[in-house]
C-alpha cells in the first residue's frame, strides 16, 4: 500500500532513478495483490457499475502472462495472506473509504474511481492455473518476501507499491512495463520494455545513505502502520527544501528533506534523534513501532519457495543468506534530553473527527491483537493448501481474530447489506475452521456496513454442527470421506434431497446449487426471476466464445463475420432448414450438439449486451442499481460456496467465474426481461434462428426448475405501478417493489414496449443496451 508520495517523486525524477530495461529471459518476482489490481485498472476496460465483467478481465490477465511467456520469463506471482494485526487498522479504515464510495458509485463514476469486482482474485487465480504460472500464498502480508525472493535470485520485482524503493531489490513499477513485446534486437526471442530502479541510484542522489536508514524513511513518511502527525515536532526541525526549480508539492519536499537528514546518521543515531524529539509517554510505543517495522523489512518467511518450485540449489542457498536477523535498539530512551521544535504557524492537524474515528478503530486493533503464532496449531495440510493459493486470505484472519472485514460491493443501499445473504455459508466456514481446534465456542465477527453507511461490527454465533450433526474436526477433515463432505455443503447449499443437482454438468454444479442457495434466502422467490433467468441465459455466452472466439464489440464482430452470417443464412433458406431437436437429452449432450452456426448467428445479440446504453453513462438516475443488487447478493453467496467447496476438497467441480458472470451482460439482460410478459417466450423469438442453443436453453430450464422450485413460476407483469417515494428497506426481499419504481412505465408511453413473440426482429430495439 505503500508511501505516500513516493512514487510520484521518484517518477517526477525518473532520469535520475529509473533506467530503461529490457526483460527478458529471467524470473520475474511479481507482487500478486498489486498486478491483479493494475491490470483491471490500466488495461480490462470493464464496467465496474455491475459487479464484474470477469470474462474480459480473464482475456486480460491471460494476454499479460502470454506476453511474459513469449519473453521467456519465468514469473513466481506471490499474493498476500491474512491482515497482519499492524495493518489491521489501515485495512478497516480503507473499507470504510470503499464503503463510501460504493454509497454513490454509478456508471459515470468509473471514469474518476476504479471499483474492484468481489471475484477478482477468483478469476486471477484461475487464469494462472490455465496458463501454468507459479504462484503462491503467504501466510501474512507477502511484500517482503517478495523482495527476498527477488535478491535470491538476483531478479526484479513488478509491483506498484512504493514500499519496493526501500525494500532494496531490483523493482520494474507496473506503470513503466509497455503493454506489447518486440523482437529482441541483440538476438533470437521477444523482450519487454520498461524501467527499472535500482537503490544504488538513491544513494548516489543522498550520499551517506543506505539500506539500513530506508525502513526509516518509510516510518516518518507515513506508511500504513505509522500516521505522520506522530512525528509533527521531528518535522519541525527538518527545513523542508525552498520552492525552486523542481515542483515539489510538501510531502516531495517531505521527502527530500528527510533522506538528506538521514544521510547523515547512522541507524542508531537516527532513532535517537526521532524518539528525543517525543514526549517520553509517546517513546517506548513508538520505539517499538520503529523496531517491527524495521524487522519487517529485514527478515522475510521463504517457506513458499518450495510451493513456487524454485530449484532445491537455490531453496538451499537462500535458507543460508536468509538467517533472520532481528534488529533491537540498545540505549536509555528515557534520559533522552526533549527537544521541543517551534511551532510553525501554517501547520496542520488532522481534524478532531479524523482523530475519534482513529481512535474507534485503535480500539478495535486492541481488543483483537493476537498471537500470530497461533496459526502453527493448525493441520499441516491446511498450512500447505493456503500457501498454494486454494483458500481467500481471510480465513487467516477468522482464525487469528475471529474477524472478517467483509469487502465492499457496488449494492442499494437501501437493503441490508448483500454480505447478509451469505451468512449462513459463512457460518459453516467457521465452524469447520474451528472445529476441534478451539476448546472454548467463541463467536465470530465480522464488519460491513449498516443502514446509515457506517462500518459497523456484528456477530454470527459459534455452531460446530449443521441441520443436527456435528461437523468433523478440521484434522480429520481430510480424511473424512467425500460423500460427508459433499453432504455438508449439500446442506448448507440447500440441495440435500435435491438428486436434479446430479443431471447438471459438473462444470455448472456449483455454480447453480448455489442460486438455490441464494434463492432460499429471499422471503418472496419469485420476485428474483428476472435474475435468475438471467443467470441462466448468459451462461450461454461462454459456450459461444467457445464456438466461434472471444468478441465483446459488435463493429469488429460484424467485420469479422457479417458476410459469413449472411452466407449461413442463405444456405439455410435455400435447403429449408429446420432441424428438430429433442429436449429429452442430457444437458451434456446438449452443449455437445451445439452448432457452430447457431453460436455466430445469436452472437450479435449477446455482444449487443456486453456493451453500456449511454443514457447511463449521460443520465446517472436511470442506473438501477436495485438490480446490480440482486446479483451483488449472489456474488457474495457464490464466493463463500467456492470457499466453502475449497475447504471441503472440491465435492464439487469448482467454478470458472469468468465463464458465467458478466455483470454487464446480466444488468442488461435482467432490465430487458423486466419489461416482457413472459420470459421464455421472448427468449424463444430470440434464439429461434438458433435452435441448437434454443434446445440448451429450454433443457437448462427443464432441469433446474426443479431444483428452483416457485422461483421461476410467476410470470412478469408488463405494466408496473408508478410510485411516488421510495422507502428505506430492511428486508433484501423487498427489493423488487423499488426496482419497480425505476422501471416506470407511462400509460400514454407503453406502445414504445409492445413485441410480436413470432417476429424475433421486432424485439431488438428494446433488446440492446
Amino acid at each position: 500500500m505503500g508511501i505516500p508520495g513516493l512514487t510520484t517523486y521518484i517518477s517526477n525524477d525518473s532520469e535520475r532513478y529509473l533506467e530503461n530495461y529490457a526483460l527478458h529471459d529471467s524470473y520475474l518476482v511479481i507482487d500478486g495483490n498489486s498486478i491483479c489490481c493494475q491490470l483491471y485498472m490500466w488495461y480490462a476496460k470493464c464496467n465496474c457499475a455491475f459487479g464484474g465483467d470477469y470474462d474480459k478481465y480473464a482475456q486480460c490477465v491471460s494476454d499479460f502472462f502470454h506476453e511474459l511467456l513469449l519473453c521467456n520469463i519465468t514469473p513466481l506471482v506471490l499474493i498476500d495472506g491474512g491482515c497482519e494485526d499492524k495493518k489491521l487498522k489501515t485495512i478497516i479504515s480503507r473499507t470504510k473509504e470503499k464503503i463510501n464510495i460504493a454509497s454513490y458509485y454509478t456508471l459515470s463514476s468509473q471514469h474518476r474511481t476504479k471499483f474492484f469486482p468481489l471475484l477478482i482474485k477468483e478469476v486471477f487465480k484461475d487464469v494462472m492455473n490455465a496458463k501454468g504460472i507459479r504462484y503462491a500464498q503467504c501466510i501474512f502480508e507477502a511484500d517482503n518476501t517478495i523482495a527476498a525472493i527477488a535478491r535470491i535470485l538476483n531478479c526484479p520485482v513488478l509491483s506498484y507499491d512504493s514500499d519496493f524503493y526501500i525494500y532494496g531489490s531490483l523493482y520494474i513499477p507496473f506503470n513503466t512495463l509497455e503493454n506489447n513485446v518486440m523482437r529482441n534486437p541483440t538476438g533470437r526471442g521477444y523482450i519487454k520494455r520498461c524501467k527499472i530502479y535500482y537503490v544504488e541510484k538513491l544513494f548516489r542522489v543522498y550520499h551517506g545513505l543506505n539500506q539500513s536508514l530506508l525502513p526509516l524513511a518509510a516510518i516518518l513518511l507515513g506508511n500504513d502502520y505509522v500516521k505522520q502527525h506522530t512525528f509533527k515536532n521531528f518535522f519541525r526541525h527538518l527545513k523542508l527544501p525552498q520552492i525552486g526549480k523542481r515542483a515539489y508539492n510538501e510531502q516531495q519536499r517531505r521527502i527530500d528533506a528527510t533522506f538528506n537528514w538521514l544521510r547523515r546518521h547512522n541507524l542508531n543515531q537516527a532513532i535517537v534523534g526521532i524518539l528525543s524529539r517525543l514526549q517520553k509517554r509517546e517513546r517506548k510505543h513508538v520505539l517499538n513501532t520503529i523496531e517491527m517495522i524495521i524487522n519487517s523489512y529485514i527478515n522475510a518467511s521463504l517457506s513458499v519457495l518450495h510451493t513456487l518450485g524454485v530449484p532445491a540449489e537455490i531453496f538451499s542457498k537462500a535458507i543460508i543468506q536468509n538467517v533472520s536477523k532481528t534488529y533491537k535498539f540498545e540505549g536509555d530512551i528515557y534520559n533522552l534530553t526533549y527537544i521541543d521544535e517551534k511551532e510553525q504557524m501554517n501547520e496542520t492537524d488532522p481534524s478532531d473527527e479524523e482523530q475519534i474515528e482513529d481512535k474507534e478503530i485503535t480500539n478495535i486493533l486492541k481488543e483483537k491483537l493476537s498471537n500470530e503464532s497461533l496459526i502453527n496449531n493448525w493441520p499441516q495440510w491446511f498450512i500447505n493448501e493456503f500457501k498454494q493459493g486454494r483458500y481467500p486470505s481471510y480465513f487467516i484472519d477468522l482464525i487469528i481474530r475471529k474477524l472478517y472485514v467483509c469487502p465492499a460491493q457496488i449494492e442499494d443501499y437501501f437493503y441490508v447489506s448483500s454480505i447478509v445473504a451469505s451468512l449462513k455459508i459463512i457460518g459453516v466456514i467457521y465452524g469447520l475452521l474451528m472445529s476441534g481446534v478451539e476448546e472454548r465456542k467463541i463467536d465470530m465477527e465480522y464488519m460491513t456496513r449498516d443502514e446509515n453507511k457506517k462500518i459497523k461490527r456484528y456477530q454470527l454465533e459459534y455452531s460446530d454442527n449443521i441441520l443436527g450433526h456435528t461437523l468433523p474436526s478440521l484434522f480429520s477433515l481430510r480424511e473424512t470421506p467425500i460423500v460427508i463432505r459433499r453432504e455438508i455443503l449439500n446442506n448448507t447449499l440447500t440441495i440435500a434431497y435435491a438428486s436434479y443437482i446430479n443431471e447438471i454438468p459438473s462444470n455448472w454444479m456449483l455454480y447453480i446449487a448455489t442460486m438455490k442457495y441464494w434463492i432460499c434466502q429471499q422471503q418472496e422467490p419469485f420476485k428474483f426471476n428476472c435474475h435468475i433467468y438471467s443467470l441462466l441465459f448468459a451462461m450461454l455466452f461462454n459456450i459461444i466464445d467457445n464456438n466461434i472466439g472471444f468478441y465483446r464489440v459488435l463493429n469488429k464482430f460484424y467485420q469479422r463475420f457479417n458476410k459469413t452470417i449472411e452466407n449461413i443464412q442463405y444456405a439455410r433458406r435455400m435447403r429449408n432448414y429446420q432441424p428438430q431437436y429433442s429436449t429429452d437429452v442430457t444437458l451434456t449432450d446438449a452443449i455437445h450438439e451445439v452448432n457452430a452456426d447457431d453460436c455466430l448467428i445469436a452472437a450479435a445479440f449477446f455482444i449487443s449486451n456486453f456493451e453500456t446504453d449511454q443514457k447511463l453513462h449521460q443520465q446517472p438516475k436511470k442506473f438501477n442499481v436495485t438490480i446490480v443488487h440482486g446479483f451483488a447478493e449472489f456474488q457474495n453467496c457464490l464466493r463463500h460456496s467456492m470457499n466453502l467447496n475449497a475447504l471441503l476438497e472440491y465435492p464439487y467441480e469448482q467454478t470458472k467465474v469468468a465463464s458465467v458472470f458478466n455483470g454487464t451482460l446480466l444488468y442488461n439482460l435482467c432490465g430487458n426481461f423486466k419489461k416482457r410478459d413472459d420470459v421464455e417466450v421472448y427468449v424463444n423469438s430470440i434464439l429461434q434462428k438458433s435452435p441448437s442453443l434454443l434446445r440448451l436453453f429450454n433443457v437448462l430450464l427443464l432441469k433446474v426448475k426443479c431444483l428452483l422450485g416457485t422461483a421461476l413460476d410467476r410470470k412478469i407483469d408488463k405494466y408496473k405501478k408508478q410510485k411516488t417515494k421510495r422507502y428505506k428497506k430492511k428486508e433484501p426481499s423487498t427489493q423488487e417493489e423499488d426496482c419497480e419504481e425505476k422501471t416506470i412505465v407511462h400509460k400514454n408511453t407503453s406502445e414504445e414496449f409492445f413485441h410480436d413473440v413470432n417476429n424475433p426482429f421486432s424485439v431488438l430495439g428494446t433488446a440492446q443496451h
